[in-house]
């Protein structure tokens, strides 16, 4: 009798959209690279060869930019984003000073992109209390589910697929939802000095208990480890009431629809379990909490504040850090997905504890069916524009364009038979309380991330939109 053991489950299909380009290139780079080529040869060919030397430096400069990486970004982007940010820093608009340090009508404004969000305190009939986000500015709101994620290390194979199957599920109904914009899952993970498993039993422990009971408890405690982690886990759906094919007219009925695509949520079969709804009061907490770490260990009183105490007092955002209160945060956001598929836990590392206060939040925009199609189809279209600039110029196609060819054909046949199309991306935000531990806070970032096979990069000239994305307000850094 033989016995097979099965080979692990693994996942992938994602890829990078690319636009069309020569070769490698993308479109914007293509035409700065064809731009830099022919000016000075139109300059020599009108005006002389004279004029094209006075032009051949720089454009030999602007080809160098367009095509020039640092960190994997090109640095016609890092030069743009600087100068955006030195621009923004010049008129103090990097610097935030709330409450009574701000001129009015904006003393009670968030900082930065929260400045225009208010928070709405929901009763709903037969149920908890629910707080919403409105952005006044682009009229979505936002609601939050608090989460307390299963744990796969013990679950056997089929359960994981099932679970993983469940979370496809889950994102291609909110494809179906037109009026759903965009969602996000944060994880936090909060270090902690280990004592509160003592406590708990300190308190709990009853003198009168056989003493082999106590005894047994006494060993738990001693073998537990010294220091633990405390992790949250959060879902935030947001929605434009403008889209879909019943308009809400008003805020209430806009809710309403929230709501009811919140509850809907098939939250369990992606093997998480639904602790409530947030609250005004929950999403206050965790909004302070991010900006004044200190701030956690308070127990009394959040039902007393208001949505713009839950913002800082001071902030300043800087090309690569962002500091609030008494805290500085680093953040990154997804450069390159691993290209290899990849197992369940692929995002372990990442989520581990460490040392430091750390935040990862995945983003998704799911698309509309019509929308999904249009955009796969001009992707095709790219590839085989590159495939064919390769054939005219004998050039052998390399592994990873013939790799990229392939996934971008696998996925659009995919949607062809009713799958959903998602945009996602991922940003992680380290949070330290001394500047000296922000040295080490990258390090064991940029490690966790290598192990989990991502390509990750400082979000650079945006550390202040960065945070905020994984804050349960709505902010989606790829809106406009």
């Amino acid at each position: 009798m033989t016995t097979g053991i099965s080979e692990p489950r693994s996942y992938g299909g994602w890829r990078r959209s690319r636009s069309m380009g020569i070769g490698s290139l993308d479109s914007r780079q293509s035409i700065v690279v064809l731009s830099a080529t022919m000016l000075p040869l139109l300059a020599g060919t009108l005006f002389g060869i004279q004029y094209a030397a006075y032009l051949l430096a720089p454009a030999a400069v602007t080809a160098s930019l367009a095509v020039a990486r640092r960190d994997g970004v090109l640095l016609v982007h890092l030069a743009y984003a600087w100068a955006l940010w030195r621009w923004a820093h010049w008129r103090t608009h990097t610097t935030y000073l709330g409450q009574v340090f701000t001129p009015w009508p904006h003393t009670f404004d968030m900082p930065g992109l929260l400045a225009p969000t208010r928070l709405l305190d929901v009763a709903e009939p037969g149920r908890d209390r629910v707080g919403v986000v409105h952005n006044r500015r682009t009229g979505q709101l936002s609601a939050t589910v608090l989460l307390s994620p299963a744990g796969a290390l013990l679950a056997d194979a089929d359960t994981i697929d099932r679970q993983v199957a469940g979370w496809g599920h889950l994102l291609a109904g909110l494809a179906n939802d037109t009026t759903i914009r965009h969602a996000a899952v944060t994880i936090e993970l909060t270090p902690e000095p280990g004592t509160q498993l003592a406590d708990h039993l300190t308190h709990r422990t009853d003198p009168a208990a056989p003493q082999l009971a106590r005894q047994v408890m006494g060993e738990l405690l001693a073998m537990a480890p010294r220091a633990s982690t405390n992790l949250r886990a959060r879902l935030t759906l947001t929605c434009d009431p403008s889209t879909g094919a019943s308009r809400a007219r008003t805020i209430p009925h806009a809710i309403a629809e929230l709501l009811r695509s919140l509850n809907g949520l098939p939250l369990a079969a992606a093997g998480a379990q639904i602790l409530r709804r947030a609250s005004a009061t929950d999403l206050i907490r965790i909004v302070r909490t991010a900006y004044d770490p200190d701030s956690a260990a308070i127990t009394d009183g959040w039902e007393t504040l208001r949505w713009s105490d839950a913002g800082p007092i001071h902030t300043r955002e800087g090309f690569e850090t962002y500091r609030h209160d008494r805290a500085l945060s680093a953040s990154w956001s997804l450069l390159e997905a691993p290209r290899q598929r990849v197992s369940h836990d692929v995002l372990l590392p990442l989520l581990s504890p460490g040392r430091h206060r750390r935040r990862l939040t995945l983003t998704y925009r799911t698309l509309p069916r019509e929308v999904a199609a249009q955009m796969l189809e001009r992707e095709l279209t790219a590839a085989a524009a590159r495939e064919e600039y390769r054939r005219r110029t004998h050039r052998d196609p390399r592994a990873r364009d013939r790799a990229d060819a392939d996934r971008a054909a696998r996925v659009a046949a995919e949607e062809a038979h009713g799958a959903a199309l998602v945009l996602w991306t991922l940003y992680v935000t380290v949070t330290v309380t001394h500047v000296d531990q922000l040295a080490e806070a990258r390090r064991e970032i940029e490690q966790a991330a290598g192990h989990a096979r991502l390509k990750l990069r400082p979000a650079y000239g945006g550390q202040a939109a960065a945070f905020a994305a994984g804050l349960p307000c709505g902010v989606y850094p790829g809106d406009r």
